[in-house]
């Protein structure tokens, strides 16, 4: 692992984020449907916090940069060496889309997905405490709760740890207790403030955005899907690279590695079956583990052509896309 605090990479990189940040306060995006993916909350505060207002532009910003630091702190946990490469190519990744300066259910899932992470590390790598699995299931039935097709995913989740559990029966209670704790505390509040109505309202909009199937309304660009198809080769050869290279890492690195793989694949997953419009910013909750990997890869002294080669061609993709949607 590289050991350099801060090299030429990054900063190219890191210059090129803030211009692509910039550019997209110039483009004619529009705001995505949050309504599809938040099940709940008045038309008026929705439009005040996720619509094209001074407080979106700045709870956007707030927020990404607490997950790119949040991913550095979390890195930190389990390899050796301070590159700040990591939370650099998070945001360059990001804010590749443009309508990434709305804040969004996304950025709150994102956080909320990559704390979940770090609790389920805990348990999983360090002295089995039950109270790092609750807070692992707590974050992420938060999580769901600001994009309901991520309880799909409850079942999953569960038997990533069940295997290694010293108390299978304590480890399945508490997941069970943090799945559930959030969605009670969302519906005694509906109830509270609204009664059934509200409540039984806030069933039926959750229901519906765990059922949107197929609703798709994709609109990609030639260069679009070059990129896309780039940067599904690269995680890809960066996944194979970190897969191979598990019986050298150190066990909590290892075990950690693959928790990020098994949590990047569902959550990939459940952008391509739920995700209805690719103009939405989604890579704020997917970029999280998919960074992970890709720098694994990156910051490997071994792969340093590869790695050049990564940064040069979707350096280029990522300027000639912004350049054709100011053109549009």
């Amino acid at each position: 692992m590289s050991t350099s605090k801060i090299n030429g990479r990054t900063i190219v990189l890191l210059i090129l984020a803030v211009l692509l940040y910039v550019s997209a306060f110039f483009v004619d995006t529009g705001l995505m449907d949050y309504d599809a993916v938040l099940p709940f909350g008045s038309q008026g505060f929705l439009d005040t916090v996720f619509g094209a207002t001074t407080l979106s532009y700045i709870l956007s910003v707030v927020f990404l940069i607490i997950t790119a630091v949040s991913i550095y702190s979390f890195n930190m946990m389990y390899t050796t060496g301070i590159n700040y490469l990591l939370p650099v190519l998070y945001v360059f990744l990001v804010v590749y889309n443009p309508r990434v300066i709305f804040f969004s259910p996304f950025h709150i899932v994102a956080l909320l997905l990559l704390w979940s992470l770090v609790f389920s590390a805990r348990y999983r790598n360090s002295v089995q405490y039950l109270s790092n699995n609750f807070v692992s299931f707590f974050l992420f039935s938060t999580a769901s709760v600001f994009f309901p097709p991520l309880v799909w995913l409850f079942p999953l989740i569960i038997l990533v740890n069940l295997r290694a559990s010293e108390e299978k029966f304590k480890y399945i209670f508490t997941s069970l207790l943090g799945v559930f704790t959030p969605m009670v505390m969302v519906g005694a509040i509906c109830y509270i403030f609204g009664g059934n109505k509200l409540l039984n309202g806030l069933t039926v909009s959750f229901w519906g955005s765990m059922s949107a199937f197929g609703r798709h309304s994709f609109d990609f660009s030639a260069v679009e899907i070059a990129t896309a198809l780039f940067l599904i080769s690269f995680a890809l050869i960066a996944t194979f690279y970190v897969l191979r290279n598990l019986n050298r890492y150190k066990i909590i690195h290892s075990n950690t590695c693959i928790r990020i793989i098994f949590f990047a694949i569902l959550i990939l997953l459940i952008c391509a079956v739920f995700v209805t419009d690719n103009r939405d910013p989604y890579g704020v909750m997917l970029y999280v583990p998919v960074s992970l990997i890709l720098f694994e890869y990156l910051s490997s002294p071994k792969n340093n052509k590869g790695a050049m080669i990564f940064y040069i061609v979707v350096s280029g993709l990522a300027i000639i896309s912004r350049i054709i949607v100011f053109v549009r």
